[in-house]
């Protein structure tokens, strides 16, 4: 993971990021436990924990948790909003620096990281760490839509004011992980599975979420605050909400092979 997308991009916002990036579907959840099959006490790992947003989904499910986070801030504030608990333990560290201490997870689990960790060796490692028949899942959400004519005139102040992130969606991730699962031969053919939902945003939040988007965070920063100050005043002006459609992704794949030793 790169340590300035892990310690710049993300840890200085670590508060804003958790109040507003969306929470991932009940339904996406229940079906990487019962896919996975995975019960009471399995151990899993975690690989961008982030502030704890999916993190505390897996908790909920009675499953213990290791989890590999590199932003001490974001490892602060997941501590803080999830509290002490038997079934969580927090490395930090980057996932191609982490030392196992142990292997043989139940499932290698990544939301809305994944994208950060090496392509080189993130397969290979989450492969090793994996128990026979172990499972490795990712996930993202990802926005679909929002209102039209809305949506045109918040291009326009892209063009404006940021015209190289006019045209995508924020933080786009639009591509499909199943090709390069198979490819690193290490798993059984990946399955994916889609899950639509809607939130609607309030001016002043949708531009803080905005400002938790790598893209927009890799602006300069007298850039970024006109931008931000542009989104805010145009959806004031059209009535102080934005309903934004999203898709939440999970990729799940079952590991191949017998038991390995690391790496």
């Amino acid at each position: 993971m790169s340590e300035r997308a892990a310690f710049e991009l993300f840890g200085e916002v670590a508060h804003r990021y958790h109040r507003r990036r969306p929470r991932y579907p009940v339904a996406l959840v229940d079906q990487l436990v019962e896919v996975a099959g995975l019960g009471d006490g399995d151990p899993v790992l975690e690989v961008g924990v982030g502030t704890g947003i999916a993190t505390q989904d897996l908790i909920r499910h009675g499953l213990h948790v290791t989890g590999i986070e590199p932003s001490p801030e974001m490892v602060a504030v997941a501590q803080r909003n999830l509290g002490p608990t038997g079934r969580l333990r927090v490395v930090t560290s980057s996932f191609e620096d982490w030392v196992p201490d142990r292997v043989g997870f139940r499932a290698v689990i990544s939301a809305q990281a994944w994208h950060w960790v090496d392509p080189k060796s993130r397969y290979r490692k989450a492969s090793a760490v994996l128990a026979p028949g172990g499972w490795i899942a990712l996930i993202w959400n990802r926005p679909t839509g929002g209102d039209g004519r809305l949506y045109a005139r918040l291009e326009g102040v892209y063009s404006r004011l940021a015209p190289e992130l006019a045209g995508l969606p924020p933080g786009d991730l639009d591509v499909d992980r199943r090709e390069e699962i198979a490819a690193s031969g290490l798993f059984r053919e990946p399955r994916l599975e889609r899950f639509p939902f809607e939130v609607r945003y309030g001016a002043r939040a949708y531009a803080e979420l905005m400002a938790t988007q790598s893209d927009h965070r890799r602006l300069p920063a007298h850039r970024r605050r006109r931008l931000l100050a542009a989104i805010e005043e145009e959806i004031n002006s059209a009535g102080g909400s934005y309903l934004v459609s999203w898709e939440a992704r999970l990729y799940l794949a079952q590991r191949l092979g017998p038991p390995q030793l690391f790496p």
